[in-house]
């Protein structure tokens, strides 16, 4: 299955739902809930507070307050225009239209906190009317997140990172191609990133399959030792094992990283002829097939025993990768 189904979506509310926090963490859903919990609580109860202390009215206060978080979340929305640590170094558009529906989204929880609380405390038929028939169309837009961060935690990324943010110099000729693939969202494409410790590789492709992730696809991020292991379970064993709701056998991009980290850790490098070895030691058709039919980014950084990117592109090639399916990211050239 290419999309998450209705019972995924089940079984990750009855695991959010059940249980404490303290033991077993917390998941981007469940953090998603609870910010939009808070959201609501700080529209309705500082309506409250307003109405009994400076005595007006309950629709003033709940206007106030409504009007206050407004002014707020604009003001939050456009902090990309003026706090450093968001702007990166503009090789990647802000996604513009993802953040506004962000602090629409929010404003909407703001304002149902509000509007309830002034429901609570008159019965306005009409208010309440547009009310519910705009929560069932709000109902929309809390699938598309709750789906959202359920393909983002099914990754399994190491941290949280957008393209907008990348600060790193690169190549013009990178920052096209990642972006092209983005908007088509295309398959079978094969990127070999390489580049020196510290030249942002693992950042680039971790921001590059976030944005594929908020476009509803299914990717999984893993590093070359974990791999090469998974490559050897059988398609059961792969499945029970899993963390996530799909394993990396049916994913739609696939992030394999430090395949060559960089020093101290030279003994941990493996040489392409090793990690084909690796692909057709066991399950070899399911391997090839998998490999062939989703996106693959191959974190490469530096190439050991006198290897070159292309002996990396001959060996993708040998998996039935068409050779214009294949490109070299080289952050090592500015």
């Amino acid at each position: 299955m290419s999309k998450i189904t209705l019972k995924d979506v089940w079984k990750v509310l009855h695991a959010d739902l059940i249980g404490k926090d303290s033991h077993r963490g917390i998941t981007l859903t469940y953090g998603w809930f609870a910010n939009q919990v808070g959201h609501f609580a700080l529209g309705f109860v500082p309506s409250y507070f307003l109405h009994i202390g400076l005595n007006i009215s309950f629709a003033h206060s709940a206007l106030s307050i409504a009007i206050f978080w407004t002014a707020f979340e604009i003001g939050n929305v456009l902090s990309p225009l003026y706090k450093k640590e968001y702007k990166g170094n503009k090789s990647f558009n802000v996604q513009w239209v993802n953040i506004v529906f962000d602090m629409f989204t929010d404003l909407c929880f703001f304002w149902i906190g509000c509007t309830l609380y002034y429901l609570s405390q008159v019965h306005d038929k009409t208010v309440m009317t547009f009310f519910l028939t705009g929560l069932s169309i709000f109902f929309l837009a809390i699938r598309y997140w709750f789906l959202t961060k359920l393909y983002q935690q099914n990754a399994l990324f190491p941290y949280q990172f957008r393209l907008s943010q990348w600060d790193v110099e690169i190549q013009k000729e990178y920052t096209t191609l990642i972006t092209d693939f983005l908007k088509k969202k295309p398959d079978g494409k094969h990127f070999i990133v390489l580049g020196q410790k510290g030249k942002g590789k693992t950042r680039l492709m971790v921001g590059m399959a976030n944005e594929f992730s908020i476009r509803h696809r299914k990717c999984t991020y893993t590093t070359m030792s974990k791999w090469a292991a998974m490559l050897e379970e059988d398609d059961q064993t792969l499945k029970d094992s899993s963390f996530s709701l799909w394993d990396w056998s049916n994913s739609q991009f696939l992030l394999i990283d430090d395949i060559n980290p960089g020093n101290p850790c030279e003994s941990n490098k493996t040489s392409c002829i090793e990690t084909y070895n690796y692909i057709v030691k066991q399950h070899k058709e399911r391997n090839v097939s998998a490999l062939r039919n989703m996106n693959v980014a191959w974190v490469v950084g530096e190439c050991c025993n006198g290897e070159t990117a292309d002996d990396w592109k001959n060996m993708i090639q040998k998996l039935h990768i068409p050779k214009d399916s294949i490109f070299i990211i080289d952050l090592n050239k500015l």
